[in-house]
């Protein structure tokens, strides 16, 4: 119950402060510019475009949400709340998840996109969200303004993103799946083209895994350099 009042709160909260009017901005934008796309463009843009969407706005997204927390004094207050710092950082993977799926149902749903497997692309979309969500969430830790934060996302977005440019015909080895950006990437690209069943339960049981360690490690950092500032 205290991990639904959160996720209530937190929703209230990025809908004040106009976080689902951006995303609504950019998923009109992101429609736009697939409207003038080929087909055969089309069929390599649209998932990249539903990847970057929880991906790369879900980090940025995070970074400001905990930062303007910081400034209201609210983080202060859950140091003497029944909330567990647990519940804390679920709470703002799943708002913001709700947010990435809706924003990737649409793009797809509007896009008109003919093959489709609507169920793994909402498990690779919540998936996806939660581990950028939960990394943003690390990168934050310590940091103090906006552009702090942002100059340390830049080497983990290097990280993350550029093996995915593996995925769409560069130089690519097998061994890059074991990269979690890569994995979701690949996971998304099989809900539009197609992919093994094998492939999709190894590729979604090893991206549940690695929101679960992500999630324990999250909430570790946040406890000891936000909450407690040792």
């Amino acid at each position: 119950m205290r991990l639904l009042h959160a996720v209530l709160a937190d929703i209230r909260f990025q809908l004040k402060h106009g976080f689902y009017l951006v995303y609504a901005i950019i998923t009109v934008m992101y429609l736009i510019i697939l409207s003038f796309l080929a087909e055969n463009i089309l069929s390599v843009a649209l998932p990249l475009i539903v990847f970057s969407d929880p991906s790369v706005l879900g980090l940025f997204f995070i970074g400001g949400i905990i930062l303007m927390e910081k400034g209201q004094g609210v983080l202060m207050v859950l140091v003497v709340s029944p909330l567990r710092t647990s519940e804390y950082i679920l709470s703002k993977v799943l708002s913001l998840t709700i947010v990435s799926v809706l924003a990737a149902l649409a793009i797809t749903w509007f896009s008109n996109y003919p093959t489709v497997n609507w169920w793994l692309l909402l498990v690779a979309t919540i998936l996806t969200s939660g581990i950028f969500t939960l990394l943003g969430i690390m990168i934050n830790a310590g940091c103090n303004t906006v552009n702090q934060y942002m100059l340390r996302t830049i080497p983990y977005m290097l990280l993350f993103i550029l093996p995915c440019f593996a995925l769409l015909g560069f130089p690519y080895s097998e061994f890059f799946v074991i990269i979690p950006s890569v994995a979701a990437l690949k996971l998304m690209l099989g809900a539009y083209h197609g992919i093994s069943g094998f492939e999709t339960a190894a590729l979604v049981i090893y991206l549940f895994a690695i929101n679960y360690i992500l999630l324990k490690l999250a909430v570790t950092t946040f406890e000891k350099r936000i909450v407690y500032q040792d």
